[in-house]
């Protein structure tokens, strides 16, 4: 439109001319006033005869005719020219961003989109660009000139900038451009918007908003049923996990019932869901609860960690729960975190001879530094220090972190008073090389 109106512009040389021009026919007027003169012209068998002064507006009519005519032709091969150069410019560009020159493809792609016939290209490209030399102040200035260049692109546009902010980590950027594009319920790219929404709630750790948000993906499929489960049970364990530790114990349980009343009947039943959720309960001394969830589902399903869970905490009835857990023994009597916990539940009920038995099983069917850590603990209590200790090395040397492999001095022979405490280090070192 600019380059139209330019067409329409005379030159100054052209104004000159036309002053002059009016001038001379205004003076040829003044001077014959009273007998302006006539025109005759013949052509053929034709003749036209006019007055003087009609015949020089006719001719100046001409001649601005023929100068715009001129000048429209002129518009129109230069615009032709422009646009060709543009796209081949364009197509440079582009080629230089697939190759990963982004310097060279901003460039080109932002000098050519004024004169191309979808300037949208360029700038949302140029906009790619600048964002791979981590320009965000440019890449904003570009997406701005391509939402001005083109009506109607509003989403595209704002899609565009929050996946790059997504990309760049500018997460509180990238929330505030998806929540404006939420707004806009009926538009076709609606779904994709609650998509990237979901994903940057996860990465700010924002549940309460995206828990808000799951009916929305729901109702709109944004995902396949695994993977709104999945998404539904990272929302609830979140939840569960960083539920406020300022307000009231009454009120944190209160709030911990609510989020797991809606939680997604199938994502009760995830082992890693139900194990903080249950430990949220153990910490809020709701114990009962705890347990009498645990063993609704331990009673159909089966998972170590539950079951460890199921052995610390404390029911209404000890001997109901060490019963219902000695029922299990029958089908997994191998199963050391099985024996660990009835030697734990046995503790609870103060059947000490019992626990050492069930700790014993345990560490016969695995070693594992809890069941070390609980025979040495008891032992220690029944007076059998010496047994003690040494369950309590093995259960230390376990849970060390294994050394590299690195020259040592040779050992010094110990005295006499050190021989029991250097026999001890030897046998820790021995079990931490032997795991």
């Amino acid at each position: 439109m600019t380059n139209l109106i330019r067409m329409f512009v005379f030159k100054p040389s052209t104004i000159v001319f036309l002053v002059f021009g009016i001038c001379l026919v205004a003076l040829s007027v003044s001077v014959h006033n009273t007998d302006p003169g006539y025109l005759l012209l013949a052509l053929g068998g034709y003749t036209i005869e006019t007055s003087g002064i009609v015949a020089a507006v006719l001719l100046i009519s001409f001649v601005a005719f023929v100068y715009w005519t001129f000048r429209l032709v002129e518009w129109l091969f230069e615009k032709g020219k422009g646009q060709t150069g543009a796209r081949k410019k364009t197509t440079k560009g582009l080629i230089a961003y697939a190759e990963g020159n982004w310097a060279q493809a901003e460039k080109v792609l932002a000098k050519s989109a004024s004169k191309h016939e979808v300037p949208l290209i360029n700038y949302i490209t140029a906009a790619k660009a600048a964002h791979e030399q981590g320009n965000d102040e440019k890449r904003d200035d570009y997406l701005r000139l391509a939402h001005e260049s083109t009506k109607g692109v509003d989403t595209a546009i704002g899609l565009t900038k929050a996946r790059l902010q997504y990309d760049s980590g500018q997460w509180e950027q990238c929330l505030a451009t998806l929540v404006m594009l939420k707004q806009e319920t009926k538009s076709p790219s609606y779904p994709n918007v609650l998509k990237m929404l979901a994903d940057v709630y996860v990465k700010v750790e924002d549940w309460e908003n995206l828990r808000a948000t799951l009916p929305a993906i729901k109702k709109r499929k944004v995902l396949n049923k695994d993977q709104y489960l999945s998404l539904a049970q990272q929302c609830y364990l979140g939840l569960i996990s960083t539920s406020s530790r300022t307000a009231s114990a009454t009120t944190q349980l209160h709030q911990l019932k609510q989020a797991w009343g809606e939680v997604p009947r199938g994502a009760r039943q995830k082992p890693d869901l139900l194990h903080a959720y249950c430990e949220r309960l153990i910490d809020l001394s709701a114990e009962q609860e705890a347990e009498r969830t645990l063993a609704t589902f331990l009673k159909k399903d089966w998972d170590d960690q539950l079951v460890r869970l199921y052995g610390i905490v404390k029911g209404e009835d000890s001997d109901k729960q060490s019963l219902l857990a000695e029922s299990w023994l029958r089908e997994r009597p191998n199963n050391a975190m099985l024996l660990l916990a009835l030697g734990r539940l046995s503790m609870q009920r103060q059947d000490w001879e019992k626990a050492q038995s069930y700790f014993q099983s345990s560490l016969s069917s695995r070693k594992t530094a809890e069941a070390y850590g609980e025979l040495g603990r008891l032992l220690a209590h029944l007076g059998e220090h010496q047994a003690s200790s040494e369950y309590f090395q093995k259960g230390l040397a376990m849970i060390a972190q294994r050394l590299p492999d690195l020259p040592l001095p040779v050992m010094a022979k110990p005295v006499d008073a050190g021989d029991s405490d250097s026999e001890v280090q030897e046998q820790a070192a021995s079990n931490t090389e032997s795991e």
